[in-house]
């Protein structure tokens, strides 16, 4: 797995790096000669450039750029700029390099715009004179690099006021949080990671990767039947969303995905309307009022005899204080593991300290919103640092937690893990039910919930982007993904 790291933590490993003997200006050289190797530079080309050692960056690639022939203008948006980038600017004049201009002479009128304004360390919002270079680069029609990110985005969470929408980012050593959270990945483009020879001295976040779903689904042996597969039970619908429990086990994605044997338990109400849908596992109903569950606690343990794992919530409606009586049974009495998505959560926030009784390995799956309720922070405040929050109530609450978003924070309070490969696709009604399908699937044969969580949610957003250049960003539907990923599953076994 690839490591993303917060600003916080790259800037202590390039200090541990420099003062581990190289010095800091050679490490800006090295930025410069990766990013001059890593493209084919021809037209006109401006780099804009900060006062901090972003801005050096720029100046370094300038002078790399005028060693090997290839003429660029550089525009300084301040007189001043870092240490090592004036050592970089009086290297340039003593080459005799006149084309260094103030930004106030650029017209923006070139093939390639190089963005080397502002670092990983800005933070805040981009004043007048900054706001408009970067409003003046995003209306030019040039190509844009942000040379280690997009200026004006927060390197830790994504967020900003204003920002270059690059066509491409080529970020230094390792991503950052803020390249894959909220409004990050739109605003990155293609991006593109050179390595410089910066030490790894922080632990970070772990970005899933192909190879490490791959490994989770070694080659079956013939002599082992259904239950080696383990037993897994879908709990939820009601009369106003059914349709959440068969998205659930649509296409069996519990199964497609490698589980055993599965049951889909639903209000006695709707049994017939879930067994003319569901052919590959067995439906089960539990006794309601006008299609919402009742906590019955003799049925409960009837539909949890011999089950490994369990997701509850998906569609089972606003009756919160029934739902909860049927988690808290489920939490409190069975060493299972257990998967909670939607009102499932909503009916847990109602009493969240129930998971401090737990004996069931629990894994919350919360959207931002749900997360709000869950910790009762505004959806603001989450944004603002979505992986600490998700770490921090996993610890708090001894629980696993998948927090959906533009990229998926997976974590158990120590570990996490970062899925950054969804798209605008996954944006549907319906998604989610499948996404817990799938980690059922996987925890059902035997992977741990954290494992269930990040696999899970990396091939149900492998699935969508599959299908979307069959049917469009617009056009995926969840019902699609999990045939897919039965696909994905196939081919690792090539």
């Amino acid at each position: 797995m690839k490591i993303a790291l917060t600003t916080k933590e790259m800037s202590y490993c390039d200090r541990m790096t420099i003062e581990n003997g190289v010095p800091s200006a050679q490490l800006m050289r090295r930025v410069a000669e990766k990013i001059f190797s890593s493209y084919k530079w021809q037209g006109r080309i401006y780099i804009i450039c900060g006062k901090g050692n972003n801005g050096g960056d720029g100046l370094a690639l300038a002078e790399i750029m005028w060693d090997n022939g290839i003429e660029a203008f550089v525009f300084l948006i301040e007189d001043t700029v870092s240490s090592d980038g004036k050592y970089y600017l009086s290297r340039l004049k003593d080459k005799g390099f006149s084309n260094i201009y103030s930004e106030n002479n650029c017209d923006y009128h070139c093939d390639i715009i190089v963005d080397c304004i502002f670092g990983t360390g800005f933070k805040g919002v981009p004043d007048g004179k900054y706001a408009n270079v970067i409003k003046r680069i995003n209306d030019s029609k040039a190509y844009k690099i942000s040379v280690d990110i997009p200026s004006g985005l927060n390197g830790d969470n994504g967020k900003s006021i204003a920002r270059v929408e690059a066509d491409e980012t080529v970020t230094v050593q390792y991503p950052k949080t803020g390249l894959f959270l909220n409004g990050g990945k739109d605003a990155t483009g293609k991006l593109k990671v050179i390595d410089v020879g910066i030490g790894l001295y922080a632990d970070g976040c772990k970005i899933v990767e192909e190879e490490d779903i791959r490994i989770l689904f070694p080659r079956r042996k013939n002599d082992t039947h259904k239950g080696t597969y383990g037993k897994s039970a879908i709990i939820g619908g009601c009369s106003n969303y059914l349709g959440a429990v068969k998205l659930a086990n649509a296409g069996l994605c519990a199964l497609r995905c490698g589980g055993g044997l599965n049951s889909i338990v639903v209000p006695k109400t709707h049994v017939v309307n879930i067994a003319s849908a569901v052919w590959e596992s067995t439906a089960r109903g539990i006794s309601d009022k006008d299609g919402f569950m009742l906590f019955d606690e003799k049925e409960i343990d009837q539909a949890m005899k011999g089950v490994d794992c369990v997701a509850i919530g998906m569609g089972i409606g606003d009756k919160y204080e029934e739902n909860l009586k049927i988690i808290s049974h489920i939490l409190t009495n069975y060493r299972v593991k257990v998967v909670i998505d939607a009102d499932g959560l909503n009916s847990l926030a109602k009493n969240i300290d129930i998971l401090n009784q737990s004996k069931a390995d629990v894994i919350l799956t919360p959207h931002i919103k749900e997360m709000s309720r869950l910790t009762g922070l505004s959806v603001e405040a989450i944004s603002e640092d979505p992986i600490k929050i998700a770490m921090t109530f996993a610890k708090e609450y001894g629980v696993k937690v998948l927090l959906k978003g533009a990229s998926t924070v997976v974590t158990d309070g120590k570990k996490v893990f970062l899925i950054v490969n969804g798209g605008a696709e996954l944006s549907k009604g319906g998604s989610g039910d499948t996404l817990s399908g799938v980690i059922l699937g996987m925890a059902s044969q035997g992977r741990s919930l954290l494992e269930s969580g990040y696999s899970a949610a990396y091939l149900t957003a492998s699935a969508a982007k599959n299908l979307k250049d069959e049917f469009s960003e617009y056009g995926v539907l969840p019902s699609d993904v999990s045939r897919e990923i039965a696909k994905i599953v196939k081919s690792y076994k090539k």
